[in-house]
């Protein structure tokens, strides 16, 4: 009991870092792709229009409306990313490859045997990637700017025993399992005392190197795995080849998993104990939830396809599990590590919450051209595009609401989240020729800034560029594409907290940009 009343207290006192969490996590799981298997995905994601294939379970449901047989699909994704990112001028690079399951559908078809306006009724069922959370992120460097401006990681540590009134060791070492008990015990932060033996406040090894005048060399790794999956069931109905509606109810279901580590290292001030330390946070997220897609595509002609699809929110129930791990290595001690297990009897750090999404709306037109041409000789082909619109301000968290300080944090957090964000445009154009059994395809994918200019403009745009190949014959197809993606964003080292007793400010964010190439394979056959 006593283990989980130090939990609770922390908890309590608000704390911990680890578990907050904030607005980058719920853009993370709010900025999503369209998805899909090979073809959808060379032609940029545009199948809001187009039909017929089973990535339309996810990007307007009307579209399966097409199938006249039934169709499974299996879709697995090699993907890559690079990243080069920039800390006080100060510039490194990381990468990282994961082979993941993209796609996996089954359609099932059936045709009116009746006289009706109604062609057939089709039904579909998946699972589909729609975010991928595989990344590694590395930058160091030393704050360059005055002296009075350096800071440490370490600083949040002191600020809270002082804001706390925290006046023994005890307490310090036992009460705020996630971060500062581990500091304490590692020997990173301690008490000071003046010359009558009386408590005098708290310091900290870095503070102290900063105090000779020196900036510390810092280092940030960030490690991610895991994705976000879309179990869809899906069902469309064709009224005279014309107008096509579908509906899907999906259950979005989230894994995240982070290795964060901050370095610390004495540039050379000869006077300090201190040769390094670093600060683990490992943060393990998971989430189900639930959503629904209703769309329609139009065919006034033959070759003219029109679209339109809207997803509701996503409304999901989340747990975050947690912990800190403080490793200091010093000239006298030598190599010293404490973590949460340590302070609690082997407990870590669980919080669940709720968490909302924002909807998606998607406009969409395509042109068929060859399509009613027998012969298969005949050049055959389409273009097609989309507008999707996405308002990332409409994201919100809910805390546990029987105590006032998760509110209050829950709160301040949504807040940020509608003043750093803003609405964006997504755009998707793709294309395809086919000629006899061998289709080639292009596309291109933008999706816009999320950040609003509150949040310094920043400009993390996304551009993807695509291109594939497909074979169909006698009931078997294979498709194969490469897609090329890159953007830039930024990453807040650690926030000081403020206002401050040390008067000292947070540290500029690092910038980075990231290239991504992704390696998609499908396989299918109507069966």
């Amino acid at each position: 009991m006593k283990n989980w009343m130090l939990l609770l207290s922390a908890v309590l006192l608000g704390i911990t870092q680890v578990k907050a969490q904030d607005e980058t996590d719920a853009l993370r799981y709010s900025r999503t792709t369209s998805g899909g298997d090979a073809r959808t995905i060379a032609i940029g994601g545009a199948a809001g229009s187009l039909g017929g294939d089973a990535s339309d379970i996810w990007v307007n449901p009307a579209g399966i409306g097409f199938f006249k047989t039934n169709d499974l699909s299996f879709t697995p994704l090699l993907h890559s990313i690079n990243t080069d990112a920039q800390y006080y001028q100060t510039s490194a690079s990381d990468s990282k490859s994961q082979l993941a399951l993209q796609n996996l559908a089954l359609i099932l078809a059936s045709n009116s045997k009746r006289s009706s306006h109604w062609k057939n009724i089709t039904f579909g069922v998946g699972e589909n990637r729609i975010a991928n959370f595989n990344q590694a992120l590395y930058y160091q460097g030393k704050i360059n700017t005055p002296a009075s401006t350096y800071s440490s990681y370490s600083d949040n540590y002191l600020i809270t025993l002082a804001n706390d009134q925290v006046q023994d060791v005890q307490t310090a070492e036992t009460n705020y399992p996630f971060g500062i008990s581990e500091s304490v015990r590692a020997g990173l932060i301690g008490p000071v005392y003046d010359n009558n033996n009386q408590f005098a406040g708290w310091s900290s090894l870095p503070s102290q190197i900063i105090a000779d005048g020196y900036a510390l060399l810092q280092s940030k790794t960030l490690l991610t795995r895991g994705g976000l999956d879309v179990f869809s069931l899906a069902a469309a109905g064709n009224y005279e080849d014309k107008f096509f509606i579908g509906a899907a109810l999906n259950i979005p279901s989230i894994s995240f998993e982070r290795h964060e580590t901050f370095e610390e290292s004495n540039p050379g001030d000869a006077n300090s104990p201190l040769n390094k330390y670093d600060v683990l946070n490992y943060l393990k997220t998971t989430g189900v939830g639930i959503s629904g897609s209703l769309g329609i595509i139009y065919a006034p002609v033959s070759a003219l396809r029109l679209g339109i699809s809207v997803q509701t929110p996503s409304y999901y129930s989340m747990h975050d599990s947690y912990y800190t791990t403080v490793t200091t290595d010093t000239k006298d001690q030598g190599v010293v590590s404490a973590t949460t297990a340590d302070v609690t009897g082997g407990y870590t750090g669980d919080y669940a919450y709720n968490l909302t999404t924002p909807m998606h709306l998607v406009g969409s037109a395509s042109y068929v051209f060859g399509a009613s041409n027998p012969d298969p000789e005949r050049l055959k082909g389409f273009i097609t595009a989309d507008y999707e619109w996405v308002d990332y301000r409409k994201a919100h968290f809910r805390y546990d609401q029987s105590y006032s300080s998760d509110i209050a944090q829950q709160n301040k957090v949504n807040q940020s989240i509608s003043q750093l964000y803003q609405g964006a445009s997504n755009i998707r154009l793709g294309g395809e020729l086919k000629w006899d059994i061998w289709a080639v395809r292009a596309g291109f994918a933008y999706y816009g800034n999320p950040y609003a200019p509150a949040s310094g403009n920043v400009n993390a745009a996304q551009y993807s560029y695509s291109g594939g190949l497909g074979y169909r014959n006698k009931g078997f197809y294979l498709d194969f594409t490469y897609v090329f993606s890159s953007w830039k964003d930024q990453n807040q080292p650690y926030y000081v907290i403020q206002p401050n007793s040390l008067q000292v400010p947070s540290p500029a964010p690092a910038t980075w940009k990231a290239r991504q190439s992704q390696f998609v394979l499908t396989l299918g056959f109507k069966i």
